[in-house]
């Protein structure tokens, strides 16, 4: 029996100086968007995939139907967590995990003032196991975020800013992977294009299967930098792949996916 998995990579939700500027209040205000949109487009999706888009409230019938059908786990970076710029009682990924009714799992990269900031998983199935890996970043650090379930592994990233660093990340990535025998999917964003030396390095061992679009700037985009992997599923086939039209949720576009395997 074959296994489909509806799944993504969500960049940061808007904060911005809007998050900087105003009161704590208006933090949640934003994250109640986000969630709201969470539910709002995986009812309208058949397959159970997860989109965003902030904005308009959510009718009950669309709740309903978004309880119905949970998307199965997403990948979203730079979260924040309790940290002064978003709010010291703002818990980002928790907030979305209560609002949407799905199992969160957030890892940190580094402290901010009055908080962490790193990266998050958002699920249907609870993790059976989970695990953090450190990657050097030209900046500051970054993780590699891993959740193992039942059927398959998410790594979940986002890639530092110069190549000498990325291309230490693939080797990172490359070393943990060899540990599973189950499917993986890795979800993240690269900060790199296509064509670059270590995105080519990724595919000699990972088969990419997100939608061959721009993601970056969301606004305008005119470049793909945000991916999505498999390996480990010589037979996965992709039921539906997608860049989402969404321009203001995030500097990034959403990227989703629905495989069977």
């Amino acid at each position: 029996m074959r296994n489909r998995v509806s799944f993504g990579r969500f960049p940061r939700s808007r904060r911005v100086d809007f998050c900087r500027r105003r009161q704590v209040a208006g933090k949640r205000r934003e994250t109640d968007r986000l969630a709201r949109s969470l539910g709002q487009h995986s009812n309208r999706a058949r397959a159970r995939r997860l989109l965003l888009r902030p904005g308009a409230s959510v009718p009950r019938p669309h709740r309903q139907g978004y309880r119905r059908r949970k998307p199965d786990v997403a990948g979203l970076q730079e979260v924040d967590n309790q940290t002064n710029r978003s709010g010291a009682d703002v818990d980002q990924l928790a907030t979305l995990a209560e609002k949407t009714g799905l199992n969160g799992k957030f890892e940190s990269k580094i402290e901010l003032p009055g908080g962490l900031y790193g990266v998050g998983v958002l699920s249907r199935e609870k993790p059976l196991k989970t695990a953090k890996v450190y990657i050097q970043g030209s900046a500051h650090r970054r993780v590699l975020q891993i959740c193992e379930f039942e059927k398959y592994v998410f790594f979940n990233t986002h890639f530092p800013l110069t190549q000498e660093t990325r291309l230490q990340a693939v080797k990172i990535i490359e070393e943990e992977a060899k540990k599973y025998d189950k499917p993986i999917i890795l979800v993240g964003d690269i900060n790199a294009t296509p064509d670059s030396a270590e995105v080519v390095e990724l595919k000699k061992t990972w088969r990419s299967i997100g939608a061959d679009a721009p993601t970056f700037r969301a606004d305008k985009p005119t470049v793909q930098i945000d991916y999505v992997f498999i390996r480990n599923a010589p037979n996965a086939r992709v039921v539906e792949t997608c860049v989402v039209d969404e321009p203001l949720a995030s500097d990034h576009r959403p990227v989703c996916c629905v495989v069977e395997f």
